[in-house]
């Protein structure tokens, strides 16, 4: 993991990709507006840019779905279905169960859990949301300087890069609509080029 990707732009595009992944609801796209309103202030290096792009086209494909169809789409993918698997496993230990890896979440999990720092209580603590949205709020620890550096790249290294790639290429394979592909498409993106 490079070091220099430590910012709060990083901590911003993570957040977002977590929200992208959650139940669809209506007031989905502000959120989503909004944190690219945030993205959009952040001084941008030209190697950010494409990054930041990215994101832009996620919102602008989620604003030609229909939320019913993304509701649909989210359940079809995201649950366990009559082969007794989801089509996309959204936690960690659901990949390493369905043999898809080889990692072990509890590590991870105790991370979590220990750190104090908030998580999405709706979801499962290793569901991809949860670990993107820890990611994001270690970067920002970091930048204000209550965290050492180290302890994202371990997490990065040890907790995302090993799994969260293969959750957006099986994303990306098994999506029929367009947002999933687009989110799978821009995270694996961001996740390879921070590595």
């Amino acid at each position: 993991m490079n070091r220099d990707h430590i910012s709060s732009i990083t901590s911003s595009i993570m957040l977002f990709y977590a929200k992208c992944l959650v139940y669809p609801y209506d007031e989905m796209n502000y959120e989503l507006q909004h944190l690219f309103r945030i993205i959009e202030r952040e001084e941008v290096g030209d190697d950010q840019i494409e990054y930041i792009e990215q994101v832009l086209s996620v919102i602008n494909v989620y604003q030609g779905e229909e939320i019913r169809d993304l509701r649909e789409e989210y359940v079809s993918l995201f649950t366990f279905n009559e082969t007794g698997q989801p089509l996309c496993p959204m936690m960690a230990s659901d990949f390493n169960r369905f043999k898809m890896i080889k990692y072990d979440p509890w590590e991870a999990e105790e991370l979590i859990l220990d750190s104090g720092i908030p998580i999405n209580m709706d979801e499962p603590v290793d569901s991809v949301i949860n670990y993107l949205e820890y990611f994001s709020l270690l970067c920002e620890e970091a930048l204000s300087g209550s965290l050492d550096t180290d302890k994202i790249h371990i997490f990065f290294e040890h907790h995302i890069i090993n799994w969260i790639p293969i959750f957006c290429d099986t994303l990306y394979k098994r999506a029929s609509l367009n947002f999933f592909k687009e989110v799978a498409f821009g995270l694996k993106n961001y996740l390879i080029a921070f590595d």
